[in-house]
């Protein structure tokens, strides 16, 4: 098997809180750490041992940085395989923040342009919410409180097939768990996409929109979302709930059970470093 590489243009949403960015790095350091960590341990070890990523930085907040339209275009010199969205403290629909138009129409162009088909689109958390904006759906503020910490994701039929593949996990065949940090959600599709799963208080966590070239005998997605996140680990979202509850932005209820929910089922968080994140390899390495 040859080695191959795939490049991720990373649009970097945020700067984490002080304490992540100590432990953790900025949040190009952990994507990188989760898609690396992710791919050694692939299940299939020939893909694991034969393939590389590499890892771009785009700060679109305060430098407003895109990738090239070169590197966008098929077979041009370190073109991206994938553009993919980190989540934020910031709310996607809040279009009076310089940095969010900007941002809907560069992932609205790369989600239709026919010269940008073959690039892969993952969004995560407030990545998720801003593809649903740019593809003609919606992100609204939640009315059933916060989602913090391991949450299980009910999958749909569909689900089952992106998320679990064969691949035996915390949740079975019917659930995905992951970490979550949000209020704001999606709550409904946009045009074009399939649901994949949803939480009990809100009902799109995650969606994909297949690639034009797709049959319903060789699946190929072009966009695929997730509401949680899988690159986040126990210590990273412990972090986020100790400020936000000093700030006052999370109450006493809403602070215990998300110290309550951080560790998941085995203290080790979600399934984002297993095969949720294997399900994100197996979508990027889709041709």
């Amino acid at each position: 098997m040859s080695r191959r590489s795939i490049r991720v243009a990373l649009l970097l949403c945020d700067t984490p809180l002080p304490a992540v960015v100590a432990e953790s790095g900025t949040y190009l350091n952990i994507f990188t750490r989760w898609l690396e960590s992710a791919l050694e341990s692939y299940p299939d070890s020939d893909i694991a041992q034969n393939t590389q990523v590499v890892v771009d930085g785009y700060d679109v907040v305060d430098k407003h940085e895109y990738p090239p339209e070169s590197t966008l275009r098929a077979g041009s010199p370190n073109s991206y395989d994938v553009v993919m969205l980190t989540g934020s403290k910031h709310t996607a629909h809040d279009l009076a923040n310089p940095f969010i138009p900007p941002l809907i129409e560069f992932v609205r162009h790369v989600g239709t342009s026919p010269d940008t088909h073959h690039v892969k689109l993952v969004g995560i958390c407030f990545g998720h919410q801003i593809i649903s904006i740019a593809m003609g759906g919606e992100c609204v503020r939640g009315d059933n409180g916060w989602e913090i910490g391991v949450y299980g994701n009910e999958l749909t039929r569909e689900g089952r097939y992106w998320w679990t593949g064969d691949v035996e996990g915390q949740g079975g065949e019917e659930k995905i768990f992951v970490e979550q940090m949000h209020r704001d959600h999606v709550p409904s599709l946009p045009p074009g996409f399939t649901l994949l799963g949803r939480t009990p208080r809100y009902a799109v966590h995650s969606m994909v929109k297949l690639h034009p070239s797709s049959t319903p005998t060789r699946p190929v997605a072009q966009i695929l979302t997730i509401q949680g996140h899988p690159e986040f680990t126990p210590s990273v979202v412990s972090h986020i709930v100790d400020a936000r509850s000093a700030m006052g932005i999370f109450d006493d209820a809403a602070t215990k059970e998300a110290r309550r929910r951080l560790g998941g089922k085995d203290g080790s968080g979600g399934e984002g470093y297993g095969r949720v994140g294997w399900a994100v390899w197996r979508m990027m390495l889709g041709k």
